[in-house]
């Protein structure tokens, strides 16, 4: 896996595209040759036709562009699992993952074609769609929400919350959503507390440690090692919002029509991953890649394994979307004001197509 930054030349391009400044329709990407044909399962990288006698050089893979926020370990079946493990490259692509601060960006960035598809909050989808851009959910890839509500040692209850101020990567991404679910179930109305943007989970690991701000959402590993710091967890997201469709795998709609073939190979190689994932005889090198992928020290990682994988069951089975999940995304965005009644149903924003193709070709 290649990883890069999300460059400021891309950010403003595709914001213009989002928000209807470019005046010009996007290209498609530039055709890229045809890989070869999957190979069965733990076979090596399809490799090149060649002449008698000359050595047999491997296949060019094929550049399969993603975003995400954060490297945490929730993204470990699809940007982790998928990579290291072979199954993109089995299905001739390789990962080149860009790393960005919020899911604003992340959408735009499939918006505007520099990314071909995205790991992302559903929500953002959903309010881009609302807005007219050409995106669908085509795969699931969290459907239970980790989050730990980290705050400051001097804070022991939601009541010192109090005027108080939390971190969000954006405040109409999902971890906003949630957080005021939680406050306003404990007695806080918005305005009791402030919500200021803080980018992802390793900056707002970084905000709350130096007390820029007095708490946040923060995912794994970070939690639990700011809390062998002293800093407390006042809650689990879980505790309020059991079923929530927490990430999404999110195309453009005319980028999936123009590069299928491509599509259903990533969407064939995450479904590998996923079964990797959930097979017991892989738990300990799984815990190994969250420790080489996040940096977590390895008990870390192996309490980040145990409740993503033993607790809360956080990923899909076989790449699909939780109908009941999602449908509490839209019903928390309709409590916010963020869609209008009569709520739309999760329908309107997914088209399974593209995974049903790829599970029917495993």
């Amino acid at each position: 896996m290649q990883s890069r930054p999300f460059s400021p030349r891309a950010f403003w391009l595709v914001l213009a595209v989002v928000f209807g400044l470019a005046c010009a329709p996007g290209a498609s990407p530039a055709a890229q040759p045809a890989p070869a044909a999957k190979p069965p399962a733990g076979a090596a990288a399809p490799t090149t036709q060649a002449a008698p006698g000359a050595p047999t050089q491997p296949a060019a893979l094929e550049p399969l562009t993603a975003a995400q926020v954060s490297i945490t370990g929730n993204y470990l079946p699809f940007a982790y699992v998928a990579d290291k493990k072979g199954f993109y490259a089995q299905n001739g692509l390789e990962l080149e993952l860009i790393v960005t601060d919020s899911s604003n960006k992340v959408v735009q960035a499939v918006t505007g074609g520099s990314a071909d598809l995205v790991w992302t909050a559903p929500d953002a989808a959903i309010l881009a769609i609302e807005q007219g851009a050409p995106l669908a959910i085509v795969a699931g890839g969290q459907n239970a929400i980790p989050y730990s509500l980290i705050v400051q040692p001097s804070i022991k209850s939601f009541a010192d919350l109090r005027g108080k101020t939390l971190g969000t990567s954006s405040l109409t991404s999902g971890a906003t959503v949630i957080i005021r679910k939680m406050m306003g179930a404990n007695g806080l109305r918005d305005n009791d507390y402030d919500i200021v943007p803080a980018g992802g989970t390793a900056e707002r690991y970084a905000a709350i440690r130096s007390g820029a701000v007095d708490g946040g959402l923060l995912l794994q590993p970070e939690d639990y090692m700011i809390m062998a710091e002293g800093f407390p967890r006042l809650a689990y997201a879980t505790d309020y919002v059991p079923k929530y469709q927490w990430i999404t795998m999110v195309v453009n709609k005319n980028w999936a029509r123009d590069n299928e073939d491509k599509l259903v190979r990533a969407l064939r190689a995450i479904d590998e991953a996923y079964r990797w994932v959930y097979d017991p005889r892989n738990r300990d090198e799984a815990i190994a890649l969250i420790t080489e992928t996040t940096k977590a020290p390895e008990a870390i990682a192996r309490s980040t394994y145990e409740l993503y994988v033993d607790q809360l069951k956080i990923w899909p089975t076989a790449g699909e979307v939780d109908d009941v999940a999602l449908r509490a995304v839209i019903e928390l965005m309709g409590e916010l004001g963020q869609l209008s009644a009569p709520l739309p149903e999760p329908s309107r924003y997914i088209d399974p197509s593209y995974l049903r193709k790829a599970q029917a070709g495993s």
